[in-house]
């Protein structure tokens, strides 16, 4: 199916897989301030994930024995930075070496994320948030810092997670803290520079790592029209455009498409760009595309999609449904063409390698007497998306960097819940109940080490 040295792997948060929330002199941020979700009372707060920040060795070492290639995490921002600015903290610095340096032992490449939508709470407070250019200046340092530390031991840096996700949400936070009259073009403003912010790492990188690789990320959601009728047809083109090909395009060219700025303009929100802005973005486009996929979406005449309006009901299980395809507990549609047809189109459309980081299925598990989950759904579900993955390298030619799984061990949803389980691993504790956080293997951890050992031959 896959090349030679293909990636298999698997990705994670910060916040969703480390508590230690205020140890080693990590700053809160605003996930520790219960700004980023309206988390059920039922929930999880964040403070001890599955407390990857003590086990870190031992949950590297369960990724090993089941062979995995790469592994992506997430750098939170103010376990570096406890401010965003000024002094790094050098025992969250140190963290994050000695887990790049376990990986690197058991010959794993760390993917190197450098914001999953974890912003620190003390720019919130003094900035209001990436709205503000000093957000943008305090990311370009930051990510001197990581870089400049972690040297030739990283390869790939992934600059932030689904940003068209991240545009979202840091539009939600620019509505939080300005005027009612301002919040449209405060988020705009906010998207415009967590695009440059992506483009200060390829920049960074090439002063400081030469070596590395940095890739654009998206949440990849592909639009369908609900009927053949050319108005639901042109809605999904449009939904398509602004959900995942605005921000695609913006990657690879450095150039904001005319679509975009309509969009801006319409809104009266079209931002007033600094003299290097765009010869910034025209510099600093990236190597490869990453990209999460966990489902499709309909589009119909009437009911416009933004990038505002869509990931809330993308989250919450609200989209319109597709009477094709079944769907999660969660209410995710389960579309295994969907992910060829996201990396084929990707592919076909930017002639860049393509990375698949983020992928899976969410069930409410608990433990048998056998102390394991007989997860045969979980192994349905992946050997389902990867015979559509291997078609699409096979028949349509995509370059297919790798495949990593969504939460390879069991963590925190982004809404807090643990119930909400995606991993290979069993972590052993629920919302409250932390329990002892003892890990289990499921029965899809060996089916998984056997995909890895075979490159994909066996599924």
């Amino acid at each position: 199916m896959v090349k030679e040295n293909f990636m298999w792997g698997g990705s994670v948060s910060s916040m969703q897989t480390e508590g230690a929330w205020n140890e080693g002199g990590k700053g809160p941020s605003i996930y520790d301030a219960g700004l980023m979700t309206s988390m059920a009372k039922t929930s999880s707060d964040w403070k001890v994930a599955i407390d990857f920040y003590h086990r870190y060795k031992e949950d590297i070492a369960l990724f090993a024995e089941m062979g995995f290639k790469a592994y992506r995490f997430s750098i939170s921002w103010s376990r570096v930075l406890p401010d965003g600015e000024g002094a790094v903290n050098e025992e969250g610095l140190a963290f994050y070496e000695a887990v790049v340096d376990e990986l690197l032992k058991y010959e794993i490449e760390p993917v190197v994320c450098l914001y999953h939508f974890d912003l620190p709470l003390a720019l919130v407070k003094k900035y209001g948030g990436w709205h503000h250019r000093s957000v943008l200046e305090a990311f370009k340092k930051y990510t001197e810092v990581v870089v400049k530390r972690f040297g030739k031991r990283v390869k790939y840096y992934i600059p932030m997670n689904e940003q068209n996700a991240a545009s979202t949400i840091a539009i939600q936070m620019a509505h939080k803290v300005v005027p009612e009259a301002e919040k449209v073009k405060a988020g705009v403003i906010a998207e415009h520079h967590m695009l440059l912010a992506v483009a200060g790492v390829k920049n960074c990188t090439r002063e400081f790592a030469p070596h590395a690789e940095v890739g654009g990320m998206v949440n990849f959601t592909p639009f369908y029209p609900k009927t053949s009728k050319p108005e639901d047809v042109l809605a999904a083109q449009i939904a398509n455009r602004r959900v995942n090909y605005q921000i695609l395009d913006v990657f690879t060219t450095g150039v904001y498409p005319a679509d975009m700025l309509k969009d801006w303009e319409e809104q009266q929100a079209l931002p007033v760009f600094q003299d290097t802005d765009l010869a910034a973005l025209k510099s600093g486009t990236i190597d490869f595309i990453a990209h999460s996929y966990y489902q499709s979406a309909i589009a119909a005449e009437g009911t416009p999609i933004t990038l505002e309006n869509f990931f809330g009901d993308f989250v919450t299980g609200k989209l319109l449904k597709n009477d094709y395809l079944q769907e999660s507990e969660w209410g995710w549609m389960i579309d295994p063409v969907g992910l060829r047809l996201a990396v084929k189109e990707m592919s076909d459309r930017y002639k860049l390698p393509v990375f698949t980081i983020e992928c899976g299925i969410g069930v409410q598990e608990e433990l048998n007497d056998e102390k394991t989950v007989e997860d045969d759904y979980r192994i349905a579900y992946f050997t389902a998306q990867l015979e559509q993955l291997s078609l699409a390298v096979e028949e349509d030619g995509v370059d297919l960097m790798g495949f990593l799984t969504w939460g390879p061990i069991d963590l925190l949803s982004s809404q807090g819940e643990m119930k909400k389980r995606y991993g290979f691993i069993y972590v052993d504790r629920d919302e409250k109940d932390l329990k002892e956080l003892k890990r289990y293997k499921k029965k899809s951890f060996e089916w998984f080490k056997q995909v890895i050992a075979t490159n994909g031959a066996v599924l």
